[in-house]
């Protein structure tokens, strides 16, 4: 009886990680893929509620701006080693207009505010706890980044794992002479 639910259980995990493939890989899952291809695309449309409840994100009120998005979770082991380079990265870059986004996909709310208290994340956050936005960017892993232009076009490079500052610089120096 035990082996039997087991191969169940791997059968139920199996068939959602296919879902979660799926949904990544096609609805709308070509901008990471585009991107990765040194294309610009249009930015999918983003808008979620901030962490802190205090009202909500909308990544098309941003256009004229040059906006990096980060995907983290607190569970995230890349996630935890490129907290402070991205926390770093979004003062340094602040004065010159520059905002980033944290969005805390897949996560349970109170991991996750423990998370940014422990690496004191200043720059905005907001919540997509079922991962809905992660297909339409074409997120496979976390963390994932990406540099949206001042005309709201996702530009190169996407970062496909713990970004570092040198990383996050050249990527906001390409989407600033985009």
């Amino acid at each position: 009886m035990r082996a039997l639910r087991l191969v169940v259980v791997a059968a139920v995990l199996a068939l959602l990680g296919l879902l979660v493939w799926d949904v990544a890989h096609k609805n709308g899952g070509e901008v990471a893929k585009k991107v990765d291809q040194g294309k610009a695309v249009t930015a999918p449309a983003m808008r979620l509620p901030l962490m802190d409840g205090s009202g909500t994100f909308d990544l098309a009120s941003r256009k004229g701006k040059v906006v990096v998005v980060n995907f983290w979770a607190s569970w995230c082991t890349g996630c935890k080693e490129e907290a402070d380079a991205l926390d770093a990265a979004a003062k340094r870059w602040k004065p010159k207009g520059v905002e980033f986004v944290g969005v805390n996909v897949q996560d349970f709310r109170g991991a996750a505010n423990k998370f940014l208290d422990r690496y004191d994340v200043g720059y905005t956050i907001v919540r997509d706890g079922a991962g809905s936005t992660l297909g339409h960017w074409g997120v496979t892993g976390l963390p994932e980044t990406f540099f949206v232009d001042k005309r709201g076009r996702v530009v190169p490079p996407h970062i496909l794992a713990a970004a570092s500052a040198k990383q996050l610089d050249a990527g906001i120096k390409r989407a600033l002479n985009s």
